[in-house]
């Protein structure tokens, strides 16, 4: 061992325990040890130091060996997923010790569990158990979680909207939610955590994200960001005058039908004159438009608490400006493309399932970009300003 590693292990002995350090003089209890591991894991990460007494003193291992398969076959075997460890063995001063690192960069699975199904986080030179809250984090932290599968604290099983969900399931399933909850003896809270639409956080059933999104009462009494604000003007800026203004309100499928309903009233048919006949001039594609509606409310960011999607209508184009940057690998020329990743997974799912969207995940070059650009002459524009992703889709030219 060189003298920099040995001074290394002097100094960890002598600082003591702390939130990345921990000492054991032997494995006597392998469900304890798991739990060090997890802990660290579930944090960010630190070392055991099996051979140490808890005072930083030197204690050794009799069979340094032995003790190395045993913590090989801990870490395999009685954590879950496995935790994969860097095993270093030394002698200071004749005495046999490991050192088991446990790195982040190593461990990205999280939340890990002991063999026993214990959760565990290190706090200062301590383990505790995992909290629901604090699970929750390390999975979204760790990208096991999409933040539409997150909890909404403050919300319960009386934030439900029980008709939307029994007219989701029939859709979904073929078969009434009752049907359902009585040939499966299955209670409803039990049906909605198998859907991922619920947490139980402490103790008590917590209502997702996208369950309060799409199942929801009132969605915006908890997430007021998620209405949608509409806006006709008259020219082609902001400063022209608002000829129609609303702030679409309630679950996703209905902000998505009003704000169908606000384009319809709102965008302008003008005509030819064929002697004693009229031909209405159709300036946008309804399907090219509508898919650019629901992919904002679908991708939208919903961390960002204080944005809500912006619909403008000018005179001569349709702007939806949507919270949050485009999504891990896409960029704004591979958007083009059909490349996507999914911000809100269970979102997307529901939305796909009661129609509104497409599962191959084509719609920007198939719908907004090719029917477009068939109908007006131009490509829509596709733009990231700050924190919001612009799609700009032009009218088809007329006088």
């Amino acid at each position: 061992m060189s003298a920099t590693h040995e001074d290394a292990i002097r100094t960890a002995m002598a600082n003591g325990e702390n939130h990345t350090t921990e000492f054991k003089c032997q494995i006597d209890n392998p469900e304890s040890l798991a739990g060090e591991l997890v802990a660290f894991a579930n944090s960010d990460g630190g070392a055991l130091y099996i051979g140490v007494d808890d005072d930083g003193s030197l204690a050794g291992l009799d069979d340094a060996n032995a003790t190395f398969q045993t913590l090989t076959h801990l870490c395999r075997d009685r954590c879950i997923p496995p935790v994969s460890p860097v095993l270093e063995s030394y002698t200071i001063n004749g005495h046999d010790i490991l050192v088991v690192r446990v790195m982040p960069e190593l461990n990205r699975q999280k939340p890990y569990r002991t063999a026993g199904g214990r959760f565990y986080v290190r706090v200062g030179k301590d383990k505790k158990d995992a909290t629901g809250r604090e699970l929750i984090r390390i999975a979204q932290a760790a990208g096991e979680l999409h933040y539409d599968e997150g909890p909404v604290l403050g919300t319960g099983l009386e934030d439900l909207s029980i008709p939307a969900f029994e007219a989701y399931h029939e859709r979904q399933f073929g078969y009434s939610l009752a049907e359902q909850l009585d040939q499966s003896g299955m209670t409803l809270p039990t049906l909605l955590r198998n859907l991922r639409l619920i947490h139980d956080l402490d103790g008590q059933p917590t209502l997702s994200v996208a369950c309060v999104l799409i199942f929801g009462v009132y969605p915006q009494r908890f997430l007021p960001q998620s209405r949608l604000s509409a806006v006709a003007f008259a020219g082609q800026d902001e400063d022209s005058d608002i000829l129609d203004r609303r702030d679409i309100t309630g679950r996703l499928p209905t902000i998505i039908e009003d704000t169908q309903a606000f384009l319809e009233r709102n965008i302008r048919v003008p005509a030819r004159e064929h002697g004693f006949r009229r031909e209405d001039i159709i300036l946008y594609d309804r399907k090219a438009v509508g898919e650019a509606v629901v992919n904002a409310i679908a991708h939208r960011d919903h961390s960002l608490s204080g944005s809500q999607i912006r619909l403008f209508l000018f005179r001569d184009r349709i702007e939806v400006r949507s919270p949050g940057r485009l999504p891990n690998s896409v960029t704004l020329d591979n958007i083009k493309l059909g490349v996507h990743a999914e911000r809100n997974r269970a979102i997307a799912t529901v939305l796909t399932q009661l129609g509104y969207m497409s599962a191959i995940g084509t719609g920007v070059p198939r719908l907004i970009i090719r029917l477009s650009r068939e109908l007006a002459g131009r490509e829509p524009e596709f733009e990231v300003v700050g924190e919001e992703l612009r799609v700009r889709i032009w009218a088809r030219p007329f006088p």
